[in-house]
């Protein structure tokens, strides 16, 4: 039992190191072949965080269609990760200072954030996720993405993201080999983690969900975590804040999707009454401390405490009526 949730912590931190591979290398030979700005946030800055949660659905995805009845995993992935982005690691970043959000968050981000949580809602109501259904959300996001694209609005924040620093001689064969092997690492860290969380899950005879949501989900939000402390720690609040919006628009429909387009996802009943209300719910109080003020984490620190204390609550409740 112990090596199971040992292991389970292995492959969170492989998947953790194999993102950071292959999002440095990919930014490394964009530079080098001068591939534009949009397409870069577009598809590392969008999707880079969400690595971990992307792989995991994937190798869920592939061994649901073998026969393997492994579905409450790569959906708890996906509601633990966004329940704990908006909740604690939000929270965290606004305790470490404060988060100004400019006017288009409130045109684009934050309409597309109750988009991507109602879809996936929607496409649940009936217990099952079906292929079309995730093929639908997936549209619906790249549609987001051409939208952004269109607008610059990343062609005109990626530049936080990059480093600076002038590299003369990139060299492009090391920094592919460095792309395969984070990808390498990515497929072996989700194999360890959904593997093992299965094991666990049958020897606590809990569901697989209640696993994925307590101890995978969190785990897989780590990426978002070093940005958005990052972004604190350098003055640039809006890659913080737009880092953990971003990816609770890309999860539910992105990350899920790929892997419930492979084979479909059953939804279990306690998810759709329990799980998703409190993700609107924290999603709605997260949206209203922003729009008070523009702005989350004041002198006070109320709004980072509130949304830590309510990662608490969602944990202690999750334990004490469904463990």
């Amino acid at each position: 039992m112990f090596l199971e949730f040992v292991l389970i912590i292995v492959g969170l931190i492989i998947l953790w190191k194999g993102s950071d591979l292959t999002v440095d290398a990919a930014k490394r030979l964009a530079k080098k072949f001068n591939i534009s700005h949009a397409v870069l946030g577009l598809t590392l800055v969008s999707i880079g965080t969400s690595l971990p949660e992307i792989f995991t659905n994937v190798y869920v995805g592939l061994r649901v269609y073998s026969g393997a009845e492994v579905d409450g995993i790569a959906v708890g992935v996906i509601l633990g990760s966004q329940i704990t982005q908006i909740t604690l690691i939000l929270g965290t970043a606004a305790l470490i200072g404060t988060m100004f959000a400019r006017r288009h968050t409130f045109r684009r981000e934050v309409p597309m954030l109750f988009i991507a949580l109602g879809g996936l809602w929607l496409s649940a109501l009936d217990g099952h996720v079906y292929p079309y259904e995730a093929f639908v959300l997936i549209v619906i996001y790249f549609g987001y993405l051409y939208y952004l694209n269109r607008y610059h609005q990343v062609a005109n924040n990626i530049k936080l993201e990059i480093k600076e620093k002038k590299r003369k001689h990139i060299n492009a064969p090391k920094q592919l080999a460095l792309a395969v092997l984070g990808l390498a690492l990515l497929i072996i860290g989700g194999k360890l983690v959904v593997d093992n969380a299965e094991l666990v899950a049958q020897q606590f005879r809990v569901s697989q969900s209640l696993i994925a949501i307590v101890i995978i989900g969190p785990g897989a939000a780590l990426p978002e975590l070093t940005v958005a402390i990052s972004g604190m720690r350098k003055k640039a609040s809006g890659i913080s804040l737009g880092a953990l919006l971003g990816s609770n628009i890309t999860d539910p429909m992105f990350s899920f999707g790929v892997g419930a387009i492979i084979a479909g996802y059953e939804f279990e009943e306690a998810l759709l009454w329990f799980d998703m209300p409190f993700w609107l719910m924290a999603t709605c109080i997260a949206v209203l401390f922003i729009w008070t003020g523009r702005r989350i984490g004041r002198k006070n620190k109320k709004e980072g405490l509130t949304l830590v204390g309510l990662f608490a609550l969602f944990v202690i409740l999750k334990l004490w009526l469904f463990l």
